[in-house]
């Protein structure tokens, strides 16, 4: 039987990979930190897949095309300056392995964009800015179908992974909307006012030794100009299909965010 250890395995994404890796037949080894929450775990060394993200190569400007895997790193955050680091130690070792770089991923179990989420439901459609900007999202099923992909594919590589579309600043709540079938008051927060909330929830939360979802660095990325990046390396070497778009992702996002009594 193949094996694989799935580590974070009790997280937002661990979650989905479990699950993929399961679909395909894999033994599955789940690597968790001590007092872990681990409880939904009960229902369920080929080469290394190392999950990454986009923020380790950091946005475009507006009118500079589409981020690819040969775009210049220029990470923003440190989160960003840390996967970056991580790949470049990766790529030292002596063992088979491929790099993903997902951008924004949202689904069952996440929780920073499920603030948005909670936010528009209550009928406040809040924007950080009126510039416009390109977004790209993937669902977490997806980015679990391509690790598992990875995994048995013979590429040593590194991937962009997106649903393959590009989406405007007001998308995502535009999609939401839909679903639900509820109204929401759009409205446009200055920058300086939320640098200015991220500053004082630091310095709260840091006060808690609690960590900070909106935070000066964080900013930096939900106001960037140009996250759109190219898939077509991962579709053709990985046969990296993606199955959802923004809507029917937040669709299957909002039944279970229903069924299991988010909202």
């Amino acid at each position: 039987m193949k094996r694989v250890l799935i580590t974070g395995a009790n997280g937002f994404l661990g979650f989905h990979l479990i699950n993929a890796a399961l679909a395909q037949k894999f033994e599955v080894f789940a690597g968790l930190r001590k007092n872990s929450k681990a409880e939904h775990l009960s229902q369920f060394f080929l080469k290394m897949v190392f999950i990454s993200s986009l923020a380790a190569v950091g946005p475009l400007k507006a009118n500079e095309g589409i981020i690819t895997e040969k775009t210049f790193p220029s990470p923003l955050t440190s989160y960003g300056k840390s996967k970056l680091l991580a790949e470049r130690k990766l790529a030292e070792l002596d063992i088979e392995s491929v790099i993903l770089r997902p951008t924004a991923i949202y689904g069952p179990r996440e929780k920073e964009i499920f603030v948005i989420i909670k936010t528009l439901l209550k009928g406040i459609d809040a924007n950080i800015g009126s510039k416009p900007q390109k977004l790209s999202f993937v669902y977490a099923s997806d980015v679990a179908d391509a690790a598992i992909n990875a995994l048995l594919s013979n590429a040593k590589a590194v991937f962009n992974i997106s649903d393959g579309n590009s989406y405007s600043k007001y998308d995502f709540a535009d999609a939401l909307k839909h679903i639900v079938n509820k109204k929401a008051l759009r409205m446009h927060l200055p920058q300086s006012a939320v640098h200015s909330l991220a500053h004082s929830l630091e310095k709260f939360n840091g006060w808690l030794n609690k960590p900070t979802m909106l935070s000066r660095e964080k900013l930096k990325e939900l106001v960037a100009e140009n996250w759109i990046c190219d898939i077509s390396k991962a579709k053709q070497e990985l046969n990296f299909i993606p199955k959802f778009n923004l809507e029917t992702g937040l669709q299957e996002t909002i039944e279970w965010y229903r069924q299991n009594n988010w909202i």
